[in-house]
């Protein structure tokens, strides 16, 4: 039932008429969204207020009639009298008959809207992939700047409860502030969830790391078990605080960063004070997109230096001028000699 929704083996789960491999296979279902769970809840009250038709004589015909009458706002003055007796059973019909059809509607109704909303979601998502520094703009405000390179999945229209998105790749994300409509990012099987904030994402394909730099607010990150969607690992971050998960040991951890490198590919700023070397390079993989090799003891120099708008061949021309070693550059390869 992870993709395909199954109703007959839903009302056997509700009725307590199904079997064990059944149950278990509604129960993940279940898990997969709360729109699953508000589905479920919605059927269960269907079957509630339905079963009492097998019980006719423990209905209470006044109050139900009651009810009947002010949710419906049925005015009772166009009836023809009639006696007692016959008002009353006319009435426990009528009742009866009245919750057949209306849990007819129901059904028919909620599964009008889950069919709708699967088919929007299908048919009404887009996908961005960044080829400028233009940034974008996503249906709540959400202003989102995307490194080259970086894909973005967003419907046309969030949903009332959540505001899901997928991403792969690095950008700089202004969530707009909405406490009762939570964001979520996907990214592999890690997630960030915010209320409203701003922050730094990267998961590049040839990193081992993901990795959010908070600079305002506050977020959730966690890893998810990608079969049934439970919490594996998960940190709450506050300003200056950055998240790692670790692709390889599934480990998440927090620590403090300072400056502001890793926004490097958005400003064109990088500056270091008194950074080995090796941190160095990092900052120049990751901004840069390219893969730095060497036989060097990198820890060994240390470089106190501001680059604006500058070029990787630029900044590896004054590096070869500091330190006196040379480098070779293969496409996004580069060799420290």
């Amino acid at each position: 039932m992870s993709k395909e929704f199954n109703i007959q083996q839903l009302v056997s789960y509700i009725s307590g008429n199904c079997s064990s491999d059944e149950q278990k296979s509604v129960e993940l279902w279940l898990k997969l969204s709360q729109d699953n769970m508000m589905l479920h809840n919605e059927f269960k009250q269907v079957w509630e207020s339905t079963s009492v038709i097998n019980k006719p004589f423990e209905i209470d015909v006044d109050n139900r009639w009651e009810e009947f009458k002010t949710r419906a706002k049925f005015d009772e003055s166009i009836i023809t009298p009639v006696n007692s007796s016959q008002k009353q059973l006319g009435f426990k019909r009528f009742f009866i008959n009245v919750t057949r059809v209306a849990a007819v509607i129901v059904l028919l109704f909620g599964l009008y809207l889950m069919f709708d909303k699967e088919q929007q979601a299908d048919t009404l998502n887009y996908t961005a992939i960044a080829q400028t520094d233009m940034p974008l703009t996503l249906p709540d405000g959400t202003s989102v700047a995307c490194n080259k390179g970086a894909n973005i999945v967003y419907p046309e229209h969030f949903s009332n409860e959540l505001r899901e998105i997928s991403f792969m790749g690095e950008a700089f994300f202004n969530v707009a502030h909405n406490p009762l409509k939570p964001m979520i990012i996907a990214t592999d099987n890690v997630r960030v969830k915010v209320l409203g904030t701003s922050f730094n994402l990267c998961n590049c394909i040839n990193s081992d790391e993901i990795v959010v730099y908070l600079e305002s607010g506050k977020i959730l990150f966690y890893s998810v078990d990608s079969y049934n969607g439970d919490i594996l690992e998960q940190v709450i971050l506050e300003p200056g605080e950055k998240g790692v998960y670790n692709k390889s040991t599934g480990l998440i951890t927090k620590s403090e960063f300072d400056g502001v490198n890793h926004l490097a590919w958005k400003t064109g700023i990088l500056n270091f004070v008194n950074a080995p070397l090796s941190d160095v390079v990092k900052v120049l993989e990751n901004t840069y997109q390219i893969s730095i090799t060497t036989q060097l003891s990198l820890d060994d120099y240390i470089l106190t230096a501001r680059y604006q708008d500058e070029t990787t061949e630029t900044i590896l021309q004054s590096l070869q001028l500091i330190y006196g070693f040379d480098y070779q550059i293969e496409g996004n390869s580069v060799v420290l000699k």
